[in-house]
C-alpha cells in the first residue's frame, strides 16, 4: 500500500521554497489544472517510509536524493562521504535543505525537477477546447 497520494488530479511537490528552483517548480504546478499539495521541506517533515517510496519512485537510492555538495552537508559532514540509506535518511530529516532537486509526484509517475520545466511532465496538456478542422 502506497503512503503518498496515487491521485491523477493531485501534483504533490515536495520542495525547499527558499530556493529559486523550488519556488518555479511551484508557480508550474499551482499553474496546472491540477490540485497541488505542497510539502515545504522547512516546516513539514517527511517520513522515513515516505523517503523510501519516493526514491524508489525515482528509481534512484535514498543517498541519490541528497546533494552531497550543498554547504549544510559539506560543513557537517565533510567532502567524499559515502551514506547509506539509514545515514541518508538521517541527514534528509535533519537537513531537508540537501534534498538535491525538488520532487513532483502525480499518480504513479514522479520527476526529479533539474530545472522547473520538468514539472510540466506530470502536467496533462488541455486540448478539450482545441478545434481541429
Amino acid at each position: 500500500m502506497s503512503i503518498l497520494a496515487t491521485d491523477d488530479k493531485q501534483i504533490t511537490l515536495i520542495f525547499d521554497p527558499s530556493t529559486k528552483l523550488g519556488r518555479e517548480c511551484q508557480a508550474y504546478a499551482v499553474s496546472s489544472e491540477a490540485k497541488v499539495l505542497a510539502i515545504d521541506l522547512t516546516k513539514t517533515k517527511v517520513a522515513d517510509t515516505e523517503w523510501v517510496e519516493i526514491a524508489d519512485r525515482l528509481g534512484k537510492t535514498v543517498p541519490e536524493l541528497i546533494a552531497k555538495d550543498h554547504p549544510a552537508f559539506t560543513n557537517q559532514f565533510g567532502e567524499d562521504v559515502e551514506l547509506d540509506s539509514t545515514d541518508a535518511l538521517k541527514v534528509l530529516n535533519k537537513n531537508p535543505e540537501t534534498l538535491v532537486y525538488p520532487i513532483a509526484i502525480r499518480g504513479d509517475k514522479a520527476v526529479m525537477a533539474h530545472t522547473f520545466s520538468d514539472v510540466l511532465k506530470l502536467i496533462k496538456p488541455d486540448s478539450s477546447d482545441v478545434k481541429i478542422p
